[in-house]
């Protein structure tokens, strides 16, 4: 007999959503310092703009949506979304944020692996 998931059982999505929210707030405050050398910069509100797309993909992930085909595009998505903003932040000389991004990134890993809840 197949296995039911509950929904607490969504700690990647929550990780990855975490990961996004401090990401999107070490950015502002990057974009709005003068000591950072990037306040103001156009690739700091790039990277705002990312990781608040991010957030929005861990919500869907956290969602029940039926599609494989989406599931499998936000995932993706998020993938791309996650490594490119990593190496955004590295070029901005946020470590802060590159960091983080890599906890998206293990929240990803743990999300893809995750037991999903059977529909009967």
């Amino acid at each position: 007999m197949a296995a039911i998931v509950s929904d607490k059982a969504k700690v990647g999505a929550s990780l990855l959503c975490s990961g996004a929210i401090l990401g999107t707030a070490v950015s502002v405050a990057n974009y709005f310092s003068p000591d950072s050398g990037i306040a103001g910069t156009p690739g700091a509100i790039l990277v705002i703009v990312s990781t608040l797309i991010l957030l929005v993909f861990g919500l869907i992930m956290r969602s029940d949506v039926r599609g494989f085909g989406f599931r499998v595009f936000i995932a993706g998505s998020a993938l791309f979304n996650i490594l490119g903003t990593a190496f955004a932040g590295h070029l901005l000389n946020s470590e802060t944020l590159a960091v983080l991004m890599m906890v998206s990134l293990a929240g990803w890993l743990i999300h893809l692996f995750e037991q999903r809840r059977v529909r009967a």
